[in-house]
């Protein structure tokens, strides 16, 4: 028995057959790339749709969204990363979003800013209405009752007579300490 063995097709088929093995596996793997650019644009996409959302709201923590929209940034730019191999719908849905993400980074950062600008003109004005107020109640006298500046004046005397007791106990002590006499003073 004399076998050999015979390719069913012939080299031209078996070519061909290889070429759209490649072009099979190239189009899969540009099918991959896309698909998961796609999967990162939809999940920027949602992110971004609820930091707008949040954006919107009166009681809005600015420092909180600035950091989620910076993540979105982030999303955006991996989603597009793969640049050429795109298809070119997919690229400008990336690109389009990607620039509205980037506005409300932007509007976000300026909000941010103009609300650290706005605190410090309200604490110098607050400071600056507290001294016109005290300014004001030094020209029109004191706004204490009597009997209100009474007892302030007793408990400023009463605090003037322990500091003086706590200073010349603490004196007596040490110089019955130097005679070596008397016991050590307790701190309580």
């Amino acid at each position: 028995m004399n076998m050999t063995v015979k390719a069913r097709a012939s080299l031209p088929v078996r070519i061909i057959i290889a070429v759209i093995a490649a072009i099979s596996i190239a189009v899969s793997a540009l099918a991959i790339v896309n698909l998961a650019s796609v999967s990162n644009y939809n999940q920027a996409t949602n992110s971004l749709n609820a930091n707008i959302k949040a954006s919107q709201q009166q009681d809005a923590d600015f420092d909180k969204l600035q950091t989620q929209q910076q993540q979105t940034d982030a999303q955006f730019r991996e989603a597009g990363a793969a640049g050429v191999l795109l298809l070119p719908n997919v690229r400008s849905s990336i690109e389009h979003n990607a620039a509205i993400s980037a506005k409300l980074t932007e509007s976000i950062r300026k909000k941010i800013h103009s609300m650290q600008d706005s605190g410090k003109s309200d604490t110098d004005t607050a400071i600056e209405g507290g001294q016109s107020v005290t300014d004001g109640n030094q020209g029109n006298g004191s706004t204490l009752t009597d009997e209100q500046r009474q007892k302030v004046e007793e408990l400023l005397a009463q605090n003037a007579q322990s500091t003086q007791s706590d200073s010349n106990d603490s004196g007596s002590a040490a110089k019955q300490d130097s005679d070596g006499t008397s016991s050590p003073a307790k701190p309580w």
